[in-house]
């Protein structure tokens, strides 16, 4: 069995957790798993009712390509800047390449603010922020119904003109649409079989990133070079099917934690973006037996986090799989000499900060495979919209197939839906007289 490849854009290495001692053996019925997983995906998506995983070669994309140009060409050329409003998928996957792709944006650049958490804090944060510039406003919402996108839109909408107002939303369903329909708001479509979490390579993670002049057809290439990987591969060989079957079987054998941990600050909110995708997609109950089943996803970053976790990982229950996330970084600055002597460390000198946060990623797994803890690594080429394309489209491949293998719907969310209706009816009732 093939545990290392080279992939469009990055190399995924799980090696270390088929060689870890007591660790997976191979279950005899394992291909025939495989293949019934991967057979069972594909076909949801050829019957049209999953659209993630051949949306990148769609004629729809390509015509939402064209439209996410035009308009944000349009509004860059008008505005300043834009607030995005949106919470869980309608922000995580944006706001996470945002992060990579802008690590240091320019200050006469298209400023792009979000409002996720809503909170009197992020309020007022958005308020200064449009106070010192001419805004567009980019409302996100897959359901058209999120209380809590509505709720600061509700209190920011005075701010905004008909004509600055831009709703991502639902094609035909939900209060979004209704208001954009009816008051003649700017609007794009996410589909109506992509769910919001898998949403981040349609018009909800395109559109803000193109704003900001982001090359994001290229996040569409590497995306689709990935699909085009993936399916050269026999099921009991795919890459995708092997990570999510791998970390599965160590998930049934007790180690449900699987900490997601890049390298690179820039990468932080990508790890929180793979939290809610592995999260809410397989924290469910089973399809026939009603079992809860489902990993338990953590984000954490090196090497700060390494510094505070490491005794844990190492020497503490083996409730865990660790998962490194690197990339290579060609203009990174060398650290250099100081101005000062230190000669028991002039080792550090000839290195460029890339490496030493590579290097320690690498100690860091080295040390816990001597410990026996589970690991596995990504390797990213660079930390261009291609390469991240590709991996966004590999990791949700993966989940799509890691459901399959739990025996859940992994495109469903039925324990958010009920706290949205619960909040509903507690908004919609008197206000308590514990809150007076």
């Amino acid at each position: 069995m093939n545990t290392v490849w080279k992939l469009p854009q990055l190399k995924l290495d799980v090696s270390p957790l088929w060689r870890s001692s007591g660790g997976l053996q191979l279950p005899s019925d394992a291909p025939s798993k495989l293949t019934e997983a991967w057979n069972a995906l594909i076909t949801k998506c050829k019957s049209g009712n999953l659209g993630f995983f051949d949306w990148p070669d769609s004629s729809e994309c390509a015509h939402t390509l064209e439209q996410v140009h035009k308009l944000a060409t349009s509004l860059r050329g008008t505005y300043e800047g834009a607030l995005c409003i949106g919470i869980g998928g309608s922000y995580l996957g944006p706001a996470a390449l945002q992060d990579i792709f802008l690590g240091t944006p320019s200050k006469e650049g298209f400023a792009v603010h979000w409002v996720s958490n809503v909170d009197s804090a992020a309020i007022k944060k958005a308020e200064h922020f449009l106070s010192s510039r001419k805004c567009a406003v980019v409302i996100i919402s897959k359901s058209g119904g999120t209380t809590e996108t509505l709720a600061a839109w509700f209190y920011l909408s005075h701010l905004f003109r008909n004509e600055d107002i831009v709703v991502i939303t639902d094609p035909r369903e939900g209060e979004l649409r209704r208001l954009s329909n009816s008051l003649g708001w700017k609007s794009l479509s996410v589909p109506s079989n992509i769910g919001g979490r898998f949403s981040v390579l349609t018009s909800v993670g395109l559109f803000p990133l193109a704003l900001q002049n982001i090359a994001v057809h290229e996040l569409i290439q590497g995306a689709s070079l990935m699909n085009k990987a993936l399916m050269s591969f026999t099921a009991d060989e795919n890459p995708a099917a092997l990570y999510a079957y791998s970390k599965y079987l160590w998930d049934i054998s007790g180690c449900s934690i699987d900490y997601f941990m890049p390298y690179d600050s820039r990468l932080k909110s990508l790890a929180e973006w793979y939290v809610q995708l592995w999260a809410e997609s397989l924290g469910k109950k089973q399809i026939t037996t009603q079992k809860a089943v489902g990993p338990n996803p953590v984000a954490a970053l090196g090497t700060s986090d390494q510094h505070s976790l490491l005794q844990l990982f190492k020497e503490g229950p083996r409730k865990r799989v660790i998962g490194f996330l690197t990339a290579l970084e060609a203009d990174s600055p060398q650290i250099g000499k100081p101005n000062f002597d230190s000669p028991q460390y002039s080792f550090l000198s000839r290195h460029t900060f890339n490496q030493l946060n590579i290097l320690a990623s690498e100690a860091t797994q080295e040390s816990l495979i001597n410990a026996e803890v589970p690991t596995y690594r990504f390797e990213l080429s660079d930390l261009t919209p291609k390469t991240l394309g590709a991996f966004l489209q590999f990791q949700e491949t993966a989940c799509g197939l890691a459901g399959e293998l739990y025996q859940v719907n992994a495109f469903d969310q039925p324990g958010v839906e009920e706290s949205k209706k619960i909040l509903r009816r507690k908004l919609d009732s008197e206000t308590p007289s514990s809150m007076l």
